[in-house]
């Protein structure tokens, strides 16, 4: 008898449904949801096996499983608020709708990775146990694997649409095989229930015959499918992307095509605004030797962490004129115009990048509009364009103190609103703490903002993209005052409310860096060069551009951002050299603090080579279930053979359950001798197999017809010697199949849940 193909069924469609459901834990910064996501994927698949064994009414196992599910969920995430457990009450639909409105809440707010707050662990355990029953319900209940393809998809665009970054490709290729496995396995048990067109050959023979075939013709045309869209999805530009909610999806630097690359509006500093993709989104030439970054938007208010980025430009106006932005600036301070030609923009609309103080911009007639911020905002996305920019050069004796300032200095009083001096409730006492110990009560803005930038490009802070665990609780910024690790957003922002805890107006740029250059005039800026950088307003100067953040990654550092006591200092090379990008191939002074082991300042946890050593035992420990267990039972059935004639027949046993195992059936009802001759002429067996063969037989006669308490030879050997040399002839997924799905091990485990169940209320 060979195992029940829905069990198959069922383990397929649960391992469908964890596969696609992993790769949602990057869109979290912890997987509190993991754990008992898996364990309702199980509960779902279990329950289904164990209905389906008792009847075969759909309706039942349906409301049966739906049932178990909805129990699961009540324990384990509802249990305080249920009676007994497992009983709703009022006090139940109202947690569960504060903890869906809290899931709502921060995938609307935060962008990928978010906080895994309480919410969403409720709502993404929900999430998955619905997936898994959809899957298994419509998978093995149902028997149409095709349409489990479906809520499987639902559950991976989640993932692919919302992440960080492009997922990994082995992703889809395994969530996909395992899908075209459930479909193969459908199709192969609806084969064996037709008549076979194969006659002279044993019975269930010629249905393994046409099974085969059927099933590498399938497992070709399944290969072929998956290659297709792995090949699609890799050369195939990335078209923009819609979101069923607005929130994780905003992270929008992620590996798109160049025609559709937005910034997210959300500046998370739990998040880094880098994408790892090099796919070029800007090229452009400018008369400018050293260019500085490219500014999108900036970010003014800080609360918890995020900052929201916006521009102060108008709704896009055709034929727009921006007004002079050095009108205010006093003609004392050295000034070049510079222009920047776009000949191929892949910034998508509003967003356009522009150098700060840009005086005019030709974008072919597409209405665009400039905020008193610098940032821009158009009507549709222009493929090229063309500004002309002013580029200052302030000196030391251009920052000149309130009390001296001309009396005829213009101060633009917008620099002063709330939004660039007010800090954020989380950190305002460890920035204050910090920005008071930089520098004397007595020392100018421009005093404060030098030692500011000093202390944070320091050899104390590091820049890495994978920052230190940061306890729950912890604000992001005094995480990384404490730590001194951290990326581009953290130096920005830090620097920006460093300043603030000083009276100095400061708000964080977001945009790019200048990009790279081979022959210093076309430069070429790719998804990876997003950037954020301080500006600070200085009366008499107006808002000036600062580098607090260190290594290549970085744009290059102001001369007059840097102390004139430090002019020997290694920022002084910085101050003048070329900028880096991710692109470039230049070396920084500061390189080997940027590639510093955070390790050094922070415990990082258990090495996740660990937990891929841990899973991959796991795995091999799972998947030895059933072959250990075929194995001692075998051991088990020699050993408490009562005579040698029983030891034969379960010898005997033993070989026909195994050649069965390999898809080599003997025929139902045969004599010992007949089967013996089939198994030779079916396998071809050597003479020496063949002996071996007629031995066996020939014992297991004695055993059968000869007077009893005979002393009969051991056969095990050769069944042994048999069974390896028709494993060897076999293709190797039936020889994986053997060795995974032995008979012999099912029979125990299924005669054990009989056992169980003949044990419940109710049955005879």
């Amino acid at each position: 008898m060979r195992h029940d193909p829905r069990i198959v069924a069922g383990l397929l469609a649960a391992a469908a449904t964890v596969v696609v459901m992993l790769p949602m834990r990057g869109l979290f910064e912890t997987s509190p949801w993991l754990v008992p996501s898996v364990l309702g994927v199980v509960v779902v698949a279990a329950s289904g096996m164990v209905l389906r064994a008792l009847t075969q009414r759909a309706g039942l196992i349906i409301l049966g499983q739906a049932l178990v599910g909805a129990g699961y969920l009540l324990v384990t995430q509802l249990g305080e608020t249920t009676r007994l457990l497992v009983l709703p009450t009022p006090r139940t639909i109202t947690t569960l709708a504060a903890h869906l409105e809290q899931a709502q809440d921060t995938i609307t707010t935060y962008a990928a990775p978010a906080p895994a707050t309480p919410g969403i662990v409720v709502a993404l355990v929900i999430i998955v146990v619905v997936v898994a029953l959809a899957v298994d319900l419509s998978s093995v209940t149902a028997a149409t694997p095709a349409v489990a393809g479906l809520p499987l998809l639902s559950l991976f665009l989640v993932s692919a649409a919302n992440s960080a970054g492009s997922l990994h490709g082995l992703w889809f290729v395994v969530a996909a095989a395992l899908w075209l496995a459930m479909v193969a396995h459908q199709s192969d048990t609806d084969l064996r229930g037709w008549a076979t067109s194969i006659p002279l050959m044993a019975e269930g023979d010629g249905d393994e015959v046409a099974s085969r075939s059927h099933r590498w013709q399938a497992a070709r045309v399944g290969a072929f499918a998956v290659v297709v869209a792995v090949a699609v999805a890799t050369f195939v530009p990335h078209l923009p992307t819609r979101y069923v909610l607005d929130g994780l999806g905003r992270g929008g630097g992620g590996a798109g095509g160049a025609a559709g690359l937005r910034l997210s509006t959300e500046l998370d500093l739990r998040r880094s605004l880098e994408s790892p993709s090099q796919t070029p989104v800007l090229r452009y030439t400018t008369d400018d030797p050293t260019p500085g970054p490219l500014r999108v938007a900036v970010v003014e208010d800080f609360d918890g962490g995020m900052g929201r980025m916006r521009s102060r430009a108008q709704e896009p106006q055709e034929g727009f004129t921006p007004t002079d932005p050095v009108a205010t600036v006093p003609d004392s301070i050295g000034r070049d115009l510079r222009t920047i030609v776009v000949e191929d923009n892949g910034i998508a609309a509003p967003q356009l990048p522009l150098p700060w103080l840009t005086r005019s911009a030709d974008l072919g007639g597409i209405p665009w509009s400039l905020g008193a911020d610098g940032t821009a905002q158009v009507q549709r996305t222009p493929g090229t364009y063309s500004a002309s920019f002013v580029e200052l050069d302030p000196q030391d004796e251009d920052f000149t103190p309130r009390d001296s300032l001309d009396p005829d200095t213009v101060v633009d009083a917008a620099a002063y609103r709330d939004a660039y001096l007010s800090l954020d409730s989380g950190s305002v006492v460890e920035v204050s703490r910090v920005a008071e110990s930089l520098a004397g009560i007595d020392a100018t803005p421009i005093e404060v903002a030098q030692a500011i930038q000093k202390y944070l490009r320091g050899p104390d802070f590091t820049y890495n993209l994978e920052l230190p665990e940061r306890p729950e609780g912890r604000d992001p910024i005094v995480h990384f005052l404490q730590t001194k690790v951290g990326y581009c957003q953290q130096f920005a922002a830090t620097m920006t409310l460093l300043a603030r805890a000083r009276g100095i107006p400061a708000r964080v740029a977001v945009g790019f860096l200048p990009g790279s250059s081979t022959n210093g005039r076309d430069r070429i800026v790719r998804a990876s060069d997003a950037h954020t950088w301080p500006e600070l307003y200085f009366e008499g100067v107006g808002w000036t551009r600062f580098e607090p953040t260190p290594g290549q990654r970085a744009a290059s550092v102001p001369g007059y951002s840097i102390d004139v006591d430090d002019a020997t200092s290694t920022d002084t090379t910085s101050s003048t050299s070329e900028p880096t990008s991710s692109s470039s191939t230049s070396t920084s002074p500061t390189d080997e603090t940027a590639v510093a082991d955070p390790a050094a300042t922070a415990d990082t946890g258990t090495p996740r080579w660990v937990w891929w050593l841990l899973g991959l035992a796991g795995l091999l420990a799972v998947l030895a279930i059933l072959p250990l267990t075929g194995w001692l039972a075998r051991r088990r059935e020699r050993r408490t053979a009562r005579d040698s004639a029983e030891r034969v027949e379960r010898e005997w046993r033993e070989l026909v359950t195994q050649l069965d195992d390999l898809g080599v059936r003997t025929p139902v009802g045969a004599t010992p001798r007949q089967a013996g001759r089939w198994i030779g002429h079916r396998m071809h067996l050597e003479e020496p197999l063949q002996e071996q063969l007629d031995h066996v037989v020939a014992t297991l006669e004695r055993a059968r017809y000869a007077a009893p308490g005979q002393d009969l030879p051991d056969v095990s050997h050769e069944v042994d010697a048999l069974v390896g040399r028709v494993r060897s002839s076999r293709q190797r997924s039936a020889q994986l199949r053997s060795i995974l799905w032995p008979r012999d091990g099912v029979d125990v485990w299924r005669s054990w849940g009989r056992a169980v169940l003949d044990r419940l209320p109710g049955r005879k």
